[in-house]
């Protein structure tokens, strides 16, 4: 619109005009429904950034990025505020990634599986850098799934306290007390 224009008045049903304030909106937008297509593929690279992330190994992503959407196609009915789904669909994550992590520590020490150094694929790193990041992520593989999630939120997604706390489902102390542990058992591994 050019300066000196105003938008139309419309007038609801008794005839009065309909005032809207920016930014408010109209009450049946909130009630439409929000269709699973939609919300993929709006929020799928978040979920798969996540659960990368968390996980530190990019074979189980996608399997991963599907039980997330299997279940949020189960609750989204259910979900009253579509601004909420992001926040949703990154517990969701969280709490399937600690499964993940869980099983993978049973089956690594039950020797079911062997370990896959994923990072013998990144290319574009440094020899040093590379042998960083290995040394990193097999400190995180002995932390419990708790504790890794944490940190993991905290130090490599920038995550405040407040929000680990919500995506953990736990308090903000039981954060702190995750992350400081992981600190603790960094700085052991560093020192050796």
């Amino acid at each position: 619109m050019t300066s000196g224009m105003t938008e139309p008045t419309r007038v609801n049903a008794a005839g009065r005009p309909h005032l809207r304030l920016v930014g408010q909106r109209d009450p049946a937008e909130s009630e439409a429904p929000v269709d699973l297509a939609t919300v993929y593929r709006l929020h799928s690279a978040y979920v798969a950034t996540v659960g990368f992330r968390l996980l530190g190994n990019d074979s189980e992503i996608d399997d991963l990025v599907q039980e997330v959407f299997i279940e949020a196609n189960q609750g989204l009915a259910q979900l009253r505020d579509p601004g909420a789904i992001r926040g949703w669909l990154a517990r969701i994550c969280v709490r399937k990634s600690v499964r993940r992590l869980r099983r993978r520590r049973l089956r690594q020490w039950l020797r079911l599986e062997d370990v896959k150094n994923w990072h013998e694929d990144a290319c574009s790193l440094t020899p040093e850098q590379l042998s960083d990041v290995q040394h990193a992520y097999r400190t995180l593989g002995r932390l419990p799934a708790e504790e890794r999630v944490a940190w993991i939120l905290r130090h490599i997604e920038g995550e405040s306290l407040d929000e680990i706390a919500r995506l953990c489902a736990c308090s903000k102390s039981t954060v702190q007390r995750r992350i400081r542990s992981a600190e603790g058992r960094f700085d052991r591994e560093v020192s050796r």
